[in-house]
């Protein structure tokens, strides 16, 4: 598979240091701990605020929609699960396809300060799979949701500014040297289809856009599991989205517009993701990586449990 290793062997060692200090920077925008961390709190603001301060959903379009449960009208936490799904596709790839990184290390530039030293080495000497590139996947999926979710200002310009930050986040690793460019040309090209396939699904969704993204998530995540062996974040993301549907199941907001088969439906998920979850403790070995993620999960759809609790009737 050809992936551009000439042109990044063309570009190593002529990158000047002012650049490589700049894609150092710049790449920490696409980290997985980066994108899920900017898009909880995109989520919980967006929450609070709910759909009357500008805020979009795929399949209702306003805050008039008569046929969507209220709760999760005033509700973006979802956008978590979608991010989440994501980046468990991600891994599931890179595992199937197994392609190493670059041998080449970008150079260390002399103007870098002392303290600073250590992180940059570990940002440039990256263990683990290359294809497709999970920061331009991240990126891609992230901004291109928050973009696709508000209403600030115009959708090309939302867009715009998701996509320059997804190519600045992706080019950023063919600067350091750690992905190859075909890496993260796949990886946005599997962003933009993932998200365009996951709000084609959360349109036609016969169950709250909540409850579908993340068991969407959790899914893939099961498949990430089986296709790496537990390894990566996949163990990690499976905890994340099983907490956040087991409490969302749980505790939502009950609206008279539900239907009888609505209540059961969600006790049935909720069950299943408390099975799974303790499936993924198993395979992760104790509860050291999966209950922080399985905490983190719950924690992200608190606000769509509250808010509409607080809310007047």
């Amino acid at each position: 598979m050809y992936r551009g290793g000439d042109v990044l062997e063309s570009l190593h060692g002529s990158v000047p240091e002012w650049l490589l200090l700049l894609a150092a920077l710049v790449t920490r925008l696409g980290d997985v701990a980066t994108v899920i961390s900017i898009v909880i709190v995109a989520s919980w603001l967006l929450t609070w605020r709910g759909t009357s301060n500008g805020l979009e959903f795929p399949g209702t379009g306003s805050e008039t929609d008569s046929t969507a449960p209220n709760a999760d009208r005033a509700s973006a936490v979802w956008l978590v699960a979608v991010v989440v799904g994501g980046l468990a596709a991600m891994t599931a790839l890179k595992h199937l396809f197994v392609l190493p990184r670059p041998e080449l290390v970008a150079a260390t530039p002399s103007t870098l300060p002392t303290a600073l030293e250590s992180t940059y080495v570990s940002t440039v000497t990256l263990g683990g799979y290359g294809f497709p590139s999970g920061h331009a996947v991240g990126a891609t999926v992230a901004y291109g949701a928050l973009a696709l979710a508000t209403s600030l200002g115009t959708r090309r310009s939302r867009l715009a500014v998701a996509g320059v930050l997804a190519l600045a986040v992706s080019l950023s690793r063919v600067v350091l040297a750690v992905h190859y460019p075909g890496d993260i040309v796949a990886g946005i090209l599997l962003g933009v289809g993932y998200l365009a396939a996951v709000w084609w699904l959360l349109e036609r969704s016969p169950t709250d856009r909540t409850t579908t993204a993340f068991a969407l998530a959790l899914g893939l995540a099961l498949v990430a599991i089986a296709v790496s062996g537990a390894a990566g974040r996949s163990v990690a993301y499976a905890a994340l989205a099983a907490g956040g549907l087991t409490v969302w199941s749980f505790a939502r907001p009950r609206s008279g517009r539900l239907s009888s088969a609505r209540p059961a439906y969600h006790a049935e998920s909720a069950t299943i993701a408390l099975a799974l979850l303790v499936g993924v403790i198993v395979v992760g070995g104790g509860l050291q990586s999966v209950g922080p993620a399985a905490a983190l999960g719950a924690l992200v759809v608190v606000p769509a449990v509250i808010r509409p609790r607080l809310s007047p009737s």
